[in-house]
């Protein structure tokens, strides 16, 4: 991948030096451990965000089956009123 850009931040010391020791535990240099960290991370916002929408469908899905399921008889539907009962 074409390194074509550049980011400068300030961190903490402490910080600094975890991360540091996490980079030379896998043999990397502090910015391509830096990257591949901000990668994945982006890959998982991405995906929190997939699933985040999948299970708002499903939940609006479970929704409505229960709501059917529960209101068919005896309700108005459109109205959401008892059949016998007029709207107020």
């Amino acid at each position: 991948m074409k390194k074509n850009s550049q980011i400068h931040i300030f961190l903490e010391t402490e910080l600094k030096e975890k991360l540091e020791k996490q980079a030379q535990e896998e043999n990397l240099t502090l910015s391509e451990f830096c990257r591949k960290k901000l990668k994945n991370n982006s890959q998982l916002d991405k995906i929190e965000t997939i699933l985040e929408k999948i299970l708002k469908k499903l939940d609006f899905i479970e929704e409505s089956r229960l709501y059917k399921s529960k209101n068919l008889e005896g309700i108005d539907i459109i109205n959401k009123v008892p059949l016998n009962h007029s709207k107020v």
